[in-house]
């Protein structure tokens, strides 16, 4: 009988709570939210200083804050043919007061950034393979965006590793 009049009070507990209570809306608008507004678009990508078009990217705002790219690369180093694809979703977590993106690409490559604004550019990091991997994206006063790669092993000295040029559609 002990556990009937648990399970009936249980019952009338759940009855009673009051519901949990509505997500608090996020001002999309503010300084935080939009800093990264700058990459959103229709883009065609170029290695930085060269006019021809390697690959195409579409970049937008999802689910409220968010923003998603979609990055196909059909042209690779030499000239060679290339079936690249990333995509990424990019959000401001206002708990840490830094943007975080996860990044999963066609090679396999899944990783975990962290970054926000820095000297007008959006800078990410992520530690792989015994080093720091940076990316840097800037917006060019022309209304194209340089994206740019770089690694380290101590956080000192970097190497860099890819240059695009982002121009719109």
């Amino acid at each position: 009988m002990p556990l009937i009049a648990l399970l009936l009070a249980m019952a009338q507990a759940s009855t009673t709570a009051s519901p949990p209570p509505a997500p608090q809306q996020v001002d999309c608008n503010d300084a935080n939210h939009t800093a990264f507004d700058f990459w959103i678009g229709e883009w065609d990508v170029s290695a930085t200083g060269s006019a021809k078009v390697i690959a195409r990217s579409h970049i937008e705002k999802i689910v409220g804050c968010a923003i998603s790219e979609t990055f196909v690369q059909t042209i690779g180093p030499q000239g060679r043919p290339l079936d690249y694809r990333g995509r990424s979703i990019s959000s401001f977590v206002p708990a840490d007061g830094k943007w975080r993106q996860f990044y999963v690409d066609s090679g396999g490559t899944v990783a975990t950034l962290d970054g926000g604004i820095v000297d007008g550019a959006m800078v990410f990091e992520t530690r792989r393979g015994g080093g720091i991997n940076r990316m840097t994206l800037k917006a060019n006063a022309d209304g194209s965006v340089r994206q740019f790669g770089e690694r380290s092993a101590d956080g000192t000295t970097w190497t860099a590793g890819y240059d695009f040029t982002y121009r719109r559609r």
